[in-house]
């Protein structure tokens, strides 16, 4: 039921149909890969073994926040023509962590990364339509009603959300924004693959490429909180233009723990089955006992909330 209910979600996106590419002959590719596995260390090495947690079991790792946001291939495209079609055998084991992820298929083609957003100006008139509506507990955003209501939810259970600085990974539209106004937010950064132009006074928006640039000049700052809903578990896939990485998704939430301020917390929606985890290529990825513990290394599991795609609550 989580599959075809999700899948009905996914209906008005574009499917590709066109020949898979192929990865290219050279061996840069496969070299950009072992580096980003040798900066990457402890958080990428997905056979450690946690201890009982909340939700699920609690995995520790050493993080190497500069070298995380130094690397650029982590933020760099594919490269391709096309979205890769299939996993490059070479990098099946690391997709899977060796063998425990079950991989089926869903191709998509967006070439989000470098381009506009889907909605690429956010005016203020529809934030605040959005935030009348997220008052009213009708906000429909992107997956419906009860979704929105389930992160509404997982927000009002956030340290740090109310009167905070936040960080959102991943919006088409400015349906989590309004949710976090509703919360009390102060001030939000949205990042995302393509441009968006807000118009509303307390939202800004980057760009992978200005996140690591503002990170690495000590310009961007700390969070009190960070927020996702259905995007983490596409990264790394290349659906959207993004350069494939087995460990896009860790790398990405370790890189939220990085900019995170001590007892900060993430907000975290993702699909979820408890036990059920697997990998529909290149569409995105489900998660429940085996991977989830590694997406959320160095998390501290506090809040199991509501929806679909789970929305978890967790603090630094």
């Amino acid at each position: 039921m989580l599959i075809i209910l999700l899948f009905l979600l996914t209906l008005n996106i574009k499917i590709a149909h066109n020949e898979e590419p192929t990865l290219p002959e050279h061996v840069t590719y496969i070299d950009e890969i072992k580096h980003v596995r040798k900066i990457c260390g402890e958080l990428c090495n997905t056979s450690r073994t946690g201890i009982p947690g909340k939700f699920f079991n609690k995995i520790n790792a050493t993080v190497n926040c500069k070298a995380l946001f130094e690397n650029e291939y982590i933020d760099s495209t594919h490269g391709f023509p096309l979205a890769p079609r299939n996993i490059p055998e070479v990098f099946l084991q690391e997709f899977t962590m060796g063998g425990k992820i079950e991989v089926n298929n869903a191709y998509f083609n967006q070439p989000y990364l470098g381009n506009n957003a889907r909605t690429p100006i956010w005016t203020k008139s529809l934030i605040t339509e959005y935030l009348s509506q997220a008052k009213l507990g009708k906000l429909f955003g992107t997956y419906g009603i009860s979704e929105t209501n389930a992160l509404r939810d997982g927000l009002r259970n956030a340290p740090g959300v109310k009167n905070g600085r936040i960080l959102v990974i991943g919006s088409e539209k400015p349906w989590v924004e309004a949710c976090l106004l509703e919360a009390g937010a102060k001030n939000i950064v949205t990042l995302e693959y393509g441009k968006i132009k807000s118009e509303h006074e307390q939202i800004t928006t980057m760009v992978p490429s200005e996140y690591r640039r503002h990170f690495l000049d000590n310009t961007l700052g700390l969070f009190d909180a960070a927020v996702s809903f259905s995007s983490i578990e596409h990264s790394g896939l290349g659906r959207y233009g993004d350069a494939l990485n087995p460990w896009g998704d860790l790398i990405v939430v370790a890189r939220v723990w990085c900019v995170t301020r001590k007892n900060g917390s993430l907000v975290l929606g993702v699909m979820y089955d408890i036990n059920h985890d697997f990998l529909a290529f290149n569409a995105h990825r489900c998660y429940g006992r085996k991977r989830y513990p590694y997406l959320s290394t160095n998390w501290n599991q506090y809040y199991l909330g509501k929806g679909i795609q789970r929305v978890h609550v967790f603090t630094k």
